[in-house]
């Protein structure tokens, strides 16, 4: 079966290490890898990995151009990768550079705003949604216990706001807040969809059986979350959670092809 990691970082390659690292320092967790563009080409050798959606986040405004181009020319160098672009809300041309986001032939934008020092829902925000709406997806990291600024609730009032967005919430719509985001997000939205990166890695498995039955296996994504986790290992516990082969199918690729118009 073809699988399509929806969530995979990368990092140029004279930061990659420090980057990694200081993620995982964060997070309190033994990263897996480094996330540099050789180790990604070496899980994708293993066989496991079909293709994969990789992205970085603008931790300040004025690396989001560099970034974008960056992610750009992997993506036209490397035919296994697609790519998000990035975006920060202090950034001075939102609605330039999306469209130039899309002239590169990213395919949506990635935040992380506990990392990027916004709230997702914040007034200053939502310039970016202005201007990917009915144009790009939005992939948001989601949830955390040491911010309250990627919080399922705020995600909840983005789609409510928007909906003509596509929104992608990751880690099953809220990393280590899985209760709320059962509470306010799971089933609740058109325009929402998850991926199951960082969370079926070490959640109760029947918590995640249980959101992913409710939201539907037609509003997931598979990811990894690499360097952060095994692809192989995170590909096996979703498979090991028994869900039919037409759903495996859905969540693994056939719901990224048609989210992203692509062929994996």
């Amino acid at each position: 079966m073809k699988v399509f990691d929806a969530h995979v970082h990368v990092f140029p390659e004279k930061i990659a290490e420090k980057a990694t690292l200081s993620t995982g320092n964060y997070y309190g967790v033994k990263m897996y890898s480094i996330g540099s563009v050789e180790n990604i080409k070496k899980e994708l050798k293993k066989g496991i990995i079909t293709k994969c959606l990789i992205h970085s986040t603008a931790t300040r405004a004025d690396q989001v151009e560099h970034i974008n181009s960056y992610i750009a020319s992997l993506v036209s160098e490397n035919p296994e990768f697609v790519g998000f672009g990035t975006m920060h809300a202090d950034y001075g041309d939102i609605k330039g550079e999306v469209e130039r986001i899309i002239k590169l032939g990213l395919l949506g934008i990635k935040l992380h705003t506990d990392f990027q020092g916004f709230a997702i829902d914040e007034e200053k925000a939502l310039p970016i949604y202005e201007a990917a709406r009915g144009k790009l997806p939005i992939l948001f990291h989601v949830g955390d216990t040491k911010s309250d600024l990627s919080a399922p609730e705020r995600v909840a009032n983005i789609c409510e706001k928007y909906p003509d967005l596509t929104v992608i919430a990751a880690h099953l719509g809220g990393y280590s807040v899985w209760d709320r985001a059962e509470e306010v997000l799971v089933g609740k939205y058109e325009n929402l969809y998850f991926d199951a990166s960082s969370s079926i890695d070490f959640m109760d498995s029947e918590q995640a059986k249980r959101i992913i039955k409710n939201h539907g296996t037609d509003k997931v994504l598979f990811g990894s979350d690499f360097p952060m986790h095994n692809p192989e290992g995170t590909v096996k516990k979703l498979i090991d959670m028994g869900f039919s082969k037409k759903d495996n199918e859905k969540m693994f690729y056939k719901n990224a092809e048609k989210l992203l118009k692509i062929k994996i």
